[in-house]
């Protein structure tokens, strides 16, 4: 048996609730890593029930003032960025349950993705350009979609799991696998089928990756 404990970070980010076909596929994941003879670590930051702060003109403001000079109402602002950047950076596993909103992903995670991309914490840059800061790490995109955007004729629309790849290589993060979990929204046949490959693609992913 692994001693060493694996840390686990699940971030949800669908406004559905117990309706949600991502959550219930990230549920599904934490379920199987428990059932493993290895030691997790398993905590889920659901942004449906504690939303990111939105981005604006007071965030861009106390996000580009130097620590030592900030103000209290400032250092209020930073504070959910810093905790979010904290747990990234504390996780060996990162996992996003993201369903499409609109082609691309929800406006809870472009929240939350606005808070974690942060210069000079997870990304600076160089002359000869960016470099990511959160490096060493495993990610995991649950990417659940009414439509299949995995056909190809249907492929370029989807800018869910393109956009969240590159913010994760943006930041460090290179090891990044996917579950799409697709036509969800073309009848309860189809749904099925495709949350019961969705799940046996994380069984094994969890045996053999995780």
């Amino acid at each position: 048996m692994n001693t060493q404990s694996k840390k686990v970070l699940i971030i949800k980010s669908s406004p559905a609730a117990e309706h949600s076909v991502s959550n219930e596929i990230a549920d599904f994941l934490a379920e199987q890593l428990q059932a493993k003879n290895e030691n997790y670590d398993i905590s889920i930051r659901d942004l449906a029930k504690s939303p990111a702060p939105v981005y604006n003109t007071q965030t861009l403001q106390a996000f580009y003032t130097p620590a030592e000079q900030l103000n209290e109402q400032q250092k209020v602002i930073v504070s959910p960025s810093l905790t979010y950047i904290e747990e990234l950076k504390a996780a060996d596993i990162i996992v996003f349950a993201s369903p499409m909103h609109n082609f691309g992903i929800t406006t809870l995670l472009k929240a939350y993705v606005d808070q974690i991309c942060r210069m000079g914490l997870t990304f600076q840059y160089h002359e000869h350009g960016p470099e990511g800061l959160v490096t060493g790490k495993q990610a995991l995109i649950i990417s659940s979609a009414g439509g299949n955007f995995q056909l190809p004729a249907e492929k370029h629309k989807d800018f869910q799991t393109p956009y969240l790849k590159h913010v994760l290589n943006f930041i460090g993060i290179e090891d990044i696998a996917v579950i799409p979990v697709q036509g969800v929204g073309l009848g309860e046949e189809v749904a099925a089928q495709s949350k019961h490959v969705a799940k046996n693609q994380l069984r094994t992913l969890a045996m053999s990756v995780l």
